[in-house]
């Protein structure tokens, strides 16, 4: 510690001179630290008032006003025009991009509609021989489109009753196997 700071504390201790005191009370920061000292030892005796008075929107007000004002060059005319061109350039560059990949569309699909048109058959043909699609309201009534209708519906009738039949099966089976459960029970119980 200092000796005006030794000092101070000794006098809060109650072993300072007057002249002192007068002397340091005169002094802000001297006073400062005479009233730091005071709110240390009401702390420490449990001695704080209920609401402490400190005025800290003065303390910033007054550090503000001490603070140096900082003043910004004002921009170039160059650096202005320097952004705008940046900016003009990306706007242009996005542009040619967008344009670029139009082209290109434009173009993929005029060369895949010339591969269609000239392609050969391939080797592995998927689609059926007979014909085009036809809507589904257009009935063929050739002898050849009757016997596929009749050789498809007898061969649906045919999967219907095997279905039937295999139900039929397994429920009788099921019957069977419950009767016989329950006959079980029925001798278990008696």
């Amino acid at each position: 510690m200092t000796e005006r700071k030794e000092a101070v504390s000794a006098w809060v201790d109650g072993e300072g001179s007057d002249l002192e005191l007068k002397q340091w009370l005169k002094d802000d920061q001297m006073q400062s630290t005479w009233d730091r000292y005071h709110l240390i030892g009401d702390a420490m005796r449990n001695e704080l008032p209920k609401a402490l008075n400190l005025d800290i929107a003065a303390g910033v007000a007054a550090a503000l006003e001490q603070e140096p004002t900082v003043l910004a060059p004002k921009p170039s005319r160059r650096a202005l025009v320097s952004g705008k061109v940046v900016a003009l350039s990306r706007r242009f560059g996005q542009y040619a991009i967008a344009a670029t990949v139009a082209a290109i569309a434009v173009v993929g699909v005029q060369q895949y509609g010339a591969e269609q048109q000239n392609s050969p058959v391939p080797v592995l043909n998927t689609l059926p021989v007979v014909g085009a699609p036809t809507p589904a309201s257009y009935q063929a009534n050739t002898p050849a489109a009757r016997q596929a209708q009749a050789q498809s519906a007898e061969a649906q009738a045919m999967e219907q009753r095997r279905r039937v039949n295999a139900y039929l099966r397994d429920h009788l089976l099921q019957q069977r196997l419950k009767g016989h459960n329950v006959s079980n029970d029925d001798r278990e119980q008696r």
